[in-house]
């Protein structure tokens, strides 16, 4: 076949191409056409039902457009999900009242039983048009899942809820949400977008807005005012027991953020503290006020840490259980396990880990981990020695620790990052920093 050259395949392939082309060329022109249209519309500041169809159908091809998403939070706030007017606002004209729920004018009725039965029927709408909302975003989800404007939205219908309806009503929404977010952790337990949003809907079933609505219409009073602090810590001890668990950054973040409060929560006094932190249990749940434990936080990381000390994420962790218990600022916070801790305390804790550390590095004399950690709490141990005795602090506590030659703990953290220098010369520069530091 002379065809210019061009064989019989490519000529068809060619053909292909110049028909995908165009309908490429076609998505593209309607797509820009809707995104005029809606833009129209919100310049002209349409507030109805056509434009958000509009929105619906433009942000299903492109939910990154998060111009229109805030356009069409601007036009549910004026229909779909508008507020309820307030006990104090005069209701509308009867003959409002009988198009919006015609049921309700019947005679006989009351002004407060037609304003109870109006409220009834607006929280019913409202709650349908809000699942139909949130329904609408899922299939979304589903397929842009990395879609900041996606989960904003998302909140922000959640949000709504809280806003304009009663307490209990709004809580089941979020209480459902709850398990979404389940779901997607179960899939990928170490995503820290979903654990961020997990502790933004866990803050809002805790501490829903209250309504000014009648206590009789609150179906489970008491759902207004609850935590799950315990709850939230064993799930968090069944992520980081779960497959891959132990480098889950994330699980350990958020239990370093739980741990302070299950304590307060508990209302756990000093020695209690002490005992979660080094012969606590790993148990989550126990009844409020009782801490006596077994199994522990640091003795849960030293495991972990002897059998695979390359895991960055026990080592950010354990870092966190060290310096908060014994860099406390300001007593009065409890962000930390054990913020009452004594001088002499400190002093044990910090030389005990130390040496198990050292007894690790026999085993693993590479691991730049233990030998970080190494450099950090020989320093810090340097630190709280100098700090000024309490008068809570006992002199048999720091009985062999005032022996310890300060000059061999700096001999020590030089031969440490020396080696460290020459495994990880990535960060040469800020182990030669800390070498300067140790001569001044």
């Amino acid at each position: 076949m002379a065809s210019h050259g061009i064989s019989r395949s490519e000529y068809a392939a060619q053909s292909r191409d110049g028909h995908r082309r165009e309908k490429e060329l076609k998505k593209i022109e309607e797509y820009n056409q809707l995104a005029g249209a809606v833009q129209e519309r919100r310049l002209a500041r349409e507030y109805n039902l056509e434009a958000l169809e509009g929105t619906t159908r433009l942000l299903k091809i492109n939910p990154e457009y998060y111009t229109i998403w805030n356009y069409r939070r601007e036009i549910l706030q004026q229909t779909l999900l508008s507020k309820h007017p307030s006990p104090g606002i005069p209701l509308p004209p009867a003959s409002t009242s009988a198009r919006t729920c015609p049921e309700v004018n019947e005679t006989g009725q009351g002004p407060e039983e037609v304003a109870r039965s109006l409220r009834a029927a607006y929280t019913s709408k409202a709650t349908l048009h809000l699942k139909e909302e949130l329904a609408f975003l899922l299939p979304l989800l589903s397929s842009f899942p990395k879609c900041y404007w996606i989960w904003n939205h998302r909140l922000w219908t959640l949000q709504r809820a809280t806003e304009i309806l009663p307490a209990d009503k709004a809580d089941i929404f979020w209480q459902e949400e709850l398990g979404l977010v389940g779901l997607m952790l179960r899939r990928d337990v170490r995503n820290f977008h979903g654990w961020m949003y997990r502790r933004f809907v866990i803050s809002n079933i805790e501490s829903p807005r209250q309504k000014n609505v009648p206590g009789d219409e609150v179906e489970n009073p008491s759902s207004m005012d609850t935590s799950l602090v315990e709850q939230e810590f064993a799930y968090t001890t069944k992520m980081v027991q779960g497959v891959g668990g132990m480098s889950n950054y994330s699980a350990w973040h958020n239990r370093s953020k739980l741990i302070p409060r299950l304590l307060s929560e508990r209302k756990c006094g000093k020695q209690e503290r002490m005992d979660f932190l080094e012969d606590g249990l790993f148990r989550p749940l126990f009844s409020p006020g009782k801490c006596l434990q077994k199994d522990i936080e640091l003795e849960l990381l030293k495991r972990n840490i002897s059998t695979n000390p390359h895991d960055q994420s026990l080592w950010f962790y354990h870092r966190w259980l060290i310096y908060s218990n014994t860099i406390t600022l300001d007593r009065n916070t409890l962000d930390a396990i054990s913020p009452f801790m004594t001088r002499g305390t400190k002093l044990l804790m910090l030389a005990a880990e130390i040496g198990t550390l050292e007894d690790l590095l026999e085993t693993h004399s590479g691991c730049k981990y233990i030998l970080k950690a190494l450099v950090e709490y020989v320093g810090l141990l340097q630190r709280v020695r100098k700090d000024p005795k309490g008068p809570e602090d006992d002199e048999e506590d720091e009985e062999g620790l005032t022996e310890d030659d300060e000059k061999k703990g700096s001999e020590d953290r030089r031969t440490w990052l020396a080696k460290l220098i020459s495994i990880d010369p990535m960060r040469k520069g800020r182990y030669q920093e800390i070498l300067r530091s140790l001569e001044n």
